[in-house]
């Protein structure tokens, strides 16, 4: 009696490891276009991971109600098997449909028939479409039975999904799989639209800094690049989990499925600070933020390691979850701790990074607490990731402040250089002016020596009294750069004068001047005409067989102000003949004047001019030379 008690709880025991009912499925099915597996499949669970089919098989498989809950932290402690049988009731019509295993990331799919195995099929939505069963997701695989036909079904599930552990087997249409995804998208729309314009403006950005590294060699702008691109493969890891969306880490699944989602984490901070670290340049103003910086930089250099060694040598993805949470943790307070050092440094410059990382801290705390305790979304059905409100809203916000700091950073940089290279041309214009006072004196000690040497001792008393009185008027704007035009002009005319004498008074002087100019107002360049009167006295006037004349004309343009030197001696290509110089001394005034024109322009932004117009009467003899400046008023 008792042998026949133990032999019947036995039998009641392993009853349900064995019993299945044979699903039907006729022509029904295109009606009702989905058909819920749960309640004709059963499981079993293998914890060793690597049990074969032919083993699987056998026996083991309890009821599919039976089937424990997976959390964070157990999902990656078994792979789970199903097994279902389906019948094709129908005499005529071939039963083609999809299987899904709800939301896993690896479904392999084994078919037999009897005890022979037709077909292995494997399907994760973490491959490229080209490479799944059913191109347009990787949740889904098609299964095809004869009429009359039974067919026995295998399926191994692991890896499952991060947010969504659920397991829901079920068979659906074709079209049913279409309506659904088309209302999959729409309820996602703005999701989507959302999730590519953030990962769309990082990438841009990034490749913009980078861009902007190449040409300056800044290398804080090149870890700001890297911190863009980091950020962007950490939203575009998230994103690739959804079947419908493929940038480039489908293509490589070492990319996707062996880095992690705290990989991203850890490399985008580990740039972030590697850039505000370069950007501010407190290493001797502020030593403890310094220290701080470069210790939190280790020590994400070993998070990094032993993220890597969990995952890619080890692969305890359950390990990984626990480290996770700590790496979100430890990156919060001292994120905090940072960011309280940010706010000791008062300068503009850290402004707009102390605001950036301050929407960076709130984003990263936020968007953790508000994921872990379900404020917001985290998962759709097309969506494995969805894109975080308060994460992605605060990231933008954080970059729109970075990048302004950068192009504030840029304005500083370019005014330094400016005003280096304003220094630099300063100090070259005043060497100029020095050579241009000693080129002058030169000539008109020359004068006097001729007067005193032909024993014109009265002549030469007279002509050494404008010339002192010359000398005092340049001696007086000697450290002044640009002097009123009515200074300028009452120099050159002296100098005019003296020259006039001295070569004794054979050519007239004529002077214009617009009544509509206030020649107390405008500021010229401190002399600036006299070179231009030199050479035209002394290569065209001088060498002219009769008396000429040098007219200085003062013209209103407008917006401009317009000074014309104009002679009437032997033109330029005659002077040149002549070869004036060729005793030795070489005239250096309008060399120098030209590369006073250049600087000038260059220092205050000026846009003076010079022309020169050689004058021919209609026999193409020359006439003369006329020079054009043209000045700002």
């Amino acid at each position: 009696m008792k042998k026949a008690i133990i032999i019947i709880i036995l039998l009641s025991f392993c009853l349900p490891l064995s019993a299945q009912t044979i699903i039907d499925i006729d022509s029904s099915f295109y009606r009702q276009h989905q058909l819920n597996l749960q309640h004709q499949t059963l499981f079993r669970l293998d914890s060793t991971h690597a049990l074969p089919i032919e083993q699987i098989s056998n026996s083991g498989f309890r009821p599919f109600h039976e089937l424990p809950t997976f959390d964070r932290f157990s999902r990656y402690a078994t792979d789970v098997w199903l097994k279902f049988q389906l019948k094709n009731t129908s005499f005529r019509d071939t039963l083609s449909a999809l299987f899904t295993a709800g939301g896993s990331y690896f479904t392999t799919l084994y078919v037999f028939d009897g005890q022979k195995m037709l077909s292995v099929a494997e399907a994760s939505k973490l491959l490229p479409d080209n490479q799944r069963p059913f191109r347009f997701d990787g949740a889904y695989i098609p299964v095809s039975i004869p009429p009359q036909k039974i067919y026995t079904y295998y399926a191994r599930i692991n890896r499952f999904s991060l947010k969504n552990i659920i397991i829901s087997p079920a068979i659906v249409s074709y079209e049913q799989e279409a309506q659904t995804k088309e209302q999959l998208l729409y309820n996602d729309r703005f999701a989507l639209v959302f999730n590519y314009s953030f990962i769309a403006i990082l990438l841009f950005l990034g490749v913009f800094t980078f861009v902007q590294y190449w040409l300056n060699r800044q290398p804080y702008i090149l870890y700001y690049s890297l911190y863009l691109f980091s950020m962007a493969a950490f939203g575009i890891w998230g994103f690739e989990y959804s079947p419908y969306v493929s940038y480039f880490m489908k293509y490589c699944p070492f990319l996707l499925i062996s880095l992690r989602q705290n990989f991203y984490v850890l490399l985008t901070q580990y740039c972030y600070f590697l850039f505000i670290g370069n950007f501010l340049l407190y290493t001797h103003s502020h030593p403890l933020i310094t220290q701080t910086i470069r210790f939190l930089l280790r020590s994400i250099v070993v998070l990094i390691m032993i993220e890597l060694g969990i995952t890619l040598a080890l692969g305890r993805y359950d390990w990984e979850v626990y480290l996770s949470i700590f790496t979100q943790v430890y990156l919060s307070v001292f994120g905090c701790v940072v960011l309280f050092f940010l706010y000791q440094i008062k300068t503009r410059l850290a402004f707009y990074i102390k605001i950036g990382s301050s929407f960076l801290l709130l984003g990263g705390i936020f968007g953790f607490l508000s994921s872990w305790l379900h404020w917001v979304p985290q998962s759709s059905a097309l969506l494995e990731h969805y894109p975080n409100a308060f994460f992605n809203t605060c990231i933008l916000l954080e970059i729109l402040f970075f990048s302004m700091g950068l192009a504030y950073k840029s304005v500083e940089i370019i005014n330094q250089k400016n005003n280096l290279e304003q220094a630099v041309s300063l100090s070259e214009l005043n060497m100029l002016r020095l050579q241009i006072n000693p080129h002058f004196l030169f000539n008109s000690l020359n004068s006097i020596k001729s007067y005193i040497v032909k024993n014109k001792t009265e002549e030469a008393a007279e002509y050494l009294t404008d010339f002192s009185m010359l000398i005092r008027s340049i001696l007086q704007k000697s450290k002044e750069q640009v002097v009123t035009l009515q200074e300028e002009l009452d120099t050159a005319l002296l100098y005019t004068k003296l020259e006039q004498v001295r070569f004794q008074k054979k050519f007239d002087i004529v002077v214009e001047l617009s009544p509509s100019i206030d020649t107390q107002a405008v500021m010229v360049p401190a002399l600036i005409l006299q070179p231009y009167i030199e050479n035209a006295i002394k290569h065209g006037l001088a060498n002219k067989p009769t008396k000429g004349t040098l007219s200085l004309l003062v013209i209103d343009s407008g917006e401009e102000i317009e000074i014309k030197i104009d002679d009437d001696g032997i033109g330029r290509k005659q002077a040149a003949e002549l070869k004036y110089n060729s005793e030795g001394h070489r005239s250096m005034g309008l060399a120098i004047n030209e590369e006073r024109l250049i600087l000038l322009n260059k220092i205050h932004n000026w846009h003076i001019r010079c022309h020169i117009v050689d004058k021919f009467d209609a026999e193409n003899k020359p006439l003369g030379t006329t020079i054009i400046l043209t000045l700002p008023k």
